[in-house]
């Protein structure tokens, strides 16, 4: 009997693989003719074409992972009338050494004055007792110590400089920094460009864990006749300052508390402090942060600007469960001189899941000054097979000014590697109670693989004022990268901007101004062309982070201000230029005018993202502190959006 009931498994689970048993391979006691094999194609054959085929460049597994880019680029822009022309190199390279960290550069070379930007990192260099370092040289951003980057309310801003940093870090959660050079301003469209402004910053830190709760650390940041990069004219005005700022920080699994002592003086004034404390606890699904503050006048860090002049307080609340995602809010301040009147500031959201794929939301901010300012939103949400569907309305008030918007955004759901998102609006914007004017509103984001080759990318604005102040206005960019060989790529990008830019109207913090709806005409058109060649070797690989032999996929993705607070990147919403992003802690690209960031060889398997918050416009702040896991499939694209939010 159990003979018989295993010859009738094996059949049984052979027949399921396609693979002739053995009773089937011969003849039967009852004298049947054996099967006859037969081939046949999966699915019928219908299959899709593998993109990748043919297209991922030979590999040499000898020596160490190392990589080189080389770009050559054209470029020409008009501008209200003017029209500029650019040449130029651009130079990217890594290396993987065991003993020495991986080391890579990025370069820009043009024909412009005062224009290339270069920049070299050795990262991840291991030392005698599990101590690791970073080295940077360049146009980087002046370094910050752990206490300092990671404060929810009041920001102390790194500086783009051109000079060199370094940070040490140990196993005992050591960390060290230094850094010297010349403050700069990053700007150009496309194109990046660099212009120093003069003077030297100096900083340096250092932070340690006396136990398991405990951290602290200082930081020093000084300027001698530097500008800012607020001032873009010949004769601004020069300045010098000294800063040290002392901070502690109390940690444990539901509670994290710091507290920063800030003194700061410069070319004007005697010395000025700054005191502040923040906290947050976390009680089951509900989550409080909280925090009180006192800045003085005139505090400065290094060449940036701190809020100043200005002592209040803030509560949050945050709950979240599978259903109810809610927060509210409120802040006070007031200045300290007496000078300008008190604000309150009342904040709060609620998000409700009626089931998987319908979802609904409002919110809105309100502030109290002088004049009373608000801004509120309700949206509906829904999930189709075909695309996500967001219908959400937004109002503002501001004294006389009212804007009312209707945005209705559509995600659509794409193969992989590619993505669509639609966005149509219409809006109705008042100024004064008397002037007003209807607008329509389409936008378009989207693009990927489309052939075996090739890819595209568009982004496209085009908005309808019903006016006479207000013409029709377009603005877009389409970019078309074509694979000529597996080394060599053409990438193509025209972008045009006949657009009327107006300020809309938010109300989205007590200390940032209400800005006014002030509509500026752009008239912009450029063309720019990157003969990129990309070759990789190693033992380790190329692709990032692999073997010898091992698959890879492409991750390509884009820095964004979330605007909606959606989560996705939507038609409309703006990218993060000029932001490092890294991976696994080794390799590192940069955005580029429009946010996007690729790698284009990575190793099959789990890896780690993490953006360097250091470019992102404030008062923007990185979901997640900008870290994304990601899982890369052999012959696939990972598309990966890192999305900065406004704090509330």
């Amino acid at each position: 009997m159990r003979a018989t009931a295993a010859a009738q498994l094996l059949a049984v689970a052979t027949a399921v693989i396609g693979v002739p048993s053995m009773a089937q391979q011969t003849t039967s006691n009852n004298g049947a003719s054996p099967a006859v094999y037969e081939d046949r194609l999966i699915d019928d054959g219908t299959l899709p074409l593998d993109l990748w085929d043919g297209m991922s460049p030979s590999r040499d597994a000898s020596g160490w992972p190392r990589g080189l880019r080389l770009d050559a680029l054209w470029s020409q822009v008009r501008r209200n009338g003017s029209t500029t022309a650019q040449g130029g190199v651009g130079v990217g390279a890594f290396l993987a050494t065991p003993d020495y960290g991986a080391f890579s550069f990025d370069g820009l070379f043009t024909n412009g004055d005062d224009s290339s930007i270069a920049t070299l990192w050795q990262r991840d260099m291991p030392f005698d007792g599990g101590w690791r370092a970073n080295n940077g040289f360049g146009m980087l951003n002046s370094p910050a110590i752990d206490l300092v980057r990671l404060q929810p309310r009041i920001f102390l801003s790194t500086s783009p400089m051109l000079g060199a940093v370094t940070e040490w870090r140990s196993p005992q959660a050591v960390q060290a920094i230094a850094g010297f050079g010349e403050p700069g301003v990053y700007y150009g469209t496309y194109v990046p460009e660099f212009r120093r402004l003069g003077g030297q910053l100096t900083n340096f830190g250092a932070q340690f864990a006396s136990d398991r709760n405990w951290t602290a650390g200082f930081q020093y940041s000084g300027a001698n006749d530097v500008t800012s990069g607020l001032q873009s004219s010949p004769g601004a005005l020069e300045f010098s300052s000294r800063s040290l700022l002392l901070a502690a920080s109390r940690q444990d699994e539901i509670s994290r508390y710091q507290f920063n002592a800030m003194e700061s003086q410069n070319s004007f004034t005697q010395a000025r402090h700054g005191l502040w404390f923040d906290g947050i606890v976390r009680t089951g699904r509900l989550q409080h942060s909280f925090g009180l503050f006192h800045l003085e006048q005139a505090l400065l860090w290094g060449n940036q600007l701190v809020a100043n002049d200005v002592r209040g307080g803030y509560y949050r609340a945050f709950y979240a469960d599978p259903r109810w995602l809610w927060d509210a809010g409120i802040d006070y301040t007031a200045p300290i001189d007496g000078d300008g009147p008190a604000t309150t500031f009342l904040n709060g959201s609620l998000r409700y899941q009626f089931r998987r794929d319908l979802s609904a939301g409002t919110g809105g901010n309100l502030r109290l000054a002088d004049s009373t300012a608000w801004q509120g939103f309700a949206y509906v949400e829904h999930v189709e097979s075909f695309m996500t569907g967001r219908a959400q309305l937004n109002r503002a008030e501001d004294g006389d000014r009212q804007e009312t918007v209707l945005s209705l955004n559509q995600t659509w759901t794409m193969p992989a590697g590619t993505r669509l998102n639609t966005t149509l609006a219409f809006g109705r914007y008042q100024s004064d109670r008397v002037d007003a004017s209807n607008q329509v509103s389409l936008a378009a984001y989207g693009g990927g693989d489309i052939a075996r080759n090739l890819a595209l990318d568009l982004n496209i604005l085009w908005n309808r004022t019903y006016s006479d102040a207000d013409p029709t206005s377009a603005t877009g960019s389409v970019v078309l990268t074509w694979s000529i060989l597996p080394e060599l790529r053409l990438i193509a990008t025209a972008y045009r901007s006949q657009a009327s830019s107006r300020q809309p109207l938010t109300i989205t913090s007590p200390l940032d101004p209400i800005l006014s709806s002030n509509v500026t005409r752009l008239n912009d058109s450029g063309a720019f062309l990157v003969l990129r060649y990309e070759a990789r070797a190693g033992s380790l690989g190329a692709p990032l982070g692999g073997p010898p032999g091992a698959g890879s996929g492409r991750v390509t993705g884009t820095v964004f201000l979330d605007g909606n607070e959606s989560g996705r990147l939507e038609a409309g919403e703006q990218g993060a230029a000029s932001v490092t992003v890294v991976i696994d802690g080794r390799y590192s690209t940069r955005t580029d005018a429009e946010g996007r960031f690729e790698f284009p060889a990575v190793a099959a398997g789990p890896h780690r993202i993490t953006v360097v918050p250091d470019n992102v416009p404030l008062p923007w702040m990185l979901v997640n502190e900008g870290r994304v896991e990601i899982e890369v499939l052999v012959r696939e694209t990972v598309i990966v959006d890192i999305a900065a939010q406004r704090p509330r």
